[in-house]
């Protein structure tokens, strides 16, 4: 029993004693102290006794209650009434709808002396406490599902907030192996482009050495060859830089309206970007691997296309995020594109794992105009909290 059923319980077995004493006149005041006495002491007792014996002390308060009220009047009633308040919330199952039974056939049996009248307001009373009490009864254990099931709610809150915590940890993760590969296909460029480059330019002035004073105009047509080759070798050497340097963070590092405006401003082709949809906030790693995979579109196109005109267009859905890198630029034909078919080069398969990594696939329109399609699935911020 709670707190405050403990107070009403108690106060209907002190206040109508108290009542009594001044209400009806006995003989022997001490007999009905004692009396009384001794049914709180049922009431007291009974809660605390081990194993079933609850179940007995009750059964004897109920029926103590009705000797009380056949002996001391109908104010006696209402300590009957505070035994019903606790064994409907002491006795599993249907045992207190049989105690109620009982208790009712006790007071009648106590107040059989009395008139119909009397008879009819005990039996009334006692009929619309019971059925207060379920209703009290049901509330509370309404309250009480209430409770659990806000408890419940609350722990999977911190579930899903720990799950969030784990995601958001997932895509830090996910960005920095993104960033390694990214480092990783640099230092293959480096390695493959501009140390070949470097080493054929090497060649090359040694062979201009020798020319030169033989062959003035042949000479001169070697080195210029010699300043072209360095310079594309410079440009890619810069380009490789502003790879590396990655010190901004999302939403400045990885916004696609951005790089298309750098790649104008150093090439001075023409770009375009466009957004359909309800454009919501992204995880990290999604804005990683669109960002990364539109870089390395850009620059195919701008190395092998010879393009002239490029464009991003980002179609923002529900469950993904659909983003679409094309340019004006050549086609790849025969053995080259079968071989992007196939298998794709160095840049093709990095974009290829880096979409794969996070569950989103990687797309190629080959006819024109030619077109990198990277689809991902996203989760809005809010569904996780």
């Amino acid at each position: 029993m709670t707190r405050e059923l403990q107070i009403i319980r108690f106060s209907l077995l002190l206040i109508p004693a108290m009542l009594t004493v001044y209400v009806y006149d006995y003989s022997d005041y001490s007999l009905f102290t004692f009396y009384f006495l001794l049914q709180l002491l049922l009431a007291t007792a009974g809660t605390r006794l081990p194993g079933r014996l609850p179940v007995l002390a009750v059964i004897l308060e109920l029926l103590y209650s009705a000797w009380m009220c056949r002996e001391y009047g109908l104010l006696m009633l209402f300590p009957a009434i505070s035994a019903l308040l606790c064994y409907s919330r002491l006795l599993p199952g249907s045992i207190p709808i049989l105690l109620a039974g009982l208790q009712l056939g006790a007071l009648n049996v106590a107040f059989s002396g009395s008139d119909s009248s009397e008879l009819i307001c005990v039996n009334l009373t006692f009929l619309l406490v019971a059925a207060l009490d379920r209703l009290l009864l049901r509330a509370g254990r309404g309250r009480e599902d209430t409770l659990f099931l806000y408890d419940e709610l609350r722990k999977k809150h911190f579930e899903l907030d720990e799950t969030r915590n784990r995601l958001l940890q997932f895509t830090a993760q996910v960005e920095n192996v993104a960033q390694a590969e990214e480092r990783v296909r640099i230092s293959r460029q480096l390695h493959d482009d501009i140390g070949h480059r470097l080493i054929r330019v090497k060649i090359m002035v040694e062979a201009a050495i020798h020319t030169l004073p033989a062959s003035p105009d042949t000479g001169m047509e070697m080195m210029g060859q010699i300043r072209d080759q360095l310079a594309a070798s410079m440009d890619n050497m810069r380009t490789a830089l502003r790879q590396v340097n990655y010190t901004p963070q999302l939403e400045g590092a990885y916004a696609l309206d951005r790089l298309l405006e750098e790649t104008g401003r150093d090439t001075g082709i023409e770009t375009s970007y466009q957004v359909h949809g309800y454009v919501y906030p992204l995880y990290p790693s999604v804005q990683v691997v669109l960002y990364k995979n539109a870089r390395e579109a850009l620059t195919n196109a701008l190395r092998h296309g010879k393009a002239t005109s490029v464009w991003i267009t980002v179609h923002y859905s529900e469950r993904e995020i659909v983003m679409e890198t094309g340019n004006n630029g050549q086609l790849p034909d025969g053995d080259e594109l079968q071989r992007l078919r196939a298998s794709g080069g160095m840049g093709l398969k990095g974009m290829a794992e880096r979409t794969g990594l996070i569950g989103g696939t990687l797309e190629l329109r080959t006819e024109a105009p030619f077109t990198v399609i990277t689809r991902l699935p996203v989760y809005r911020h809010g569904e996780l909290k």
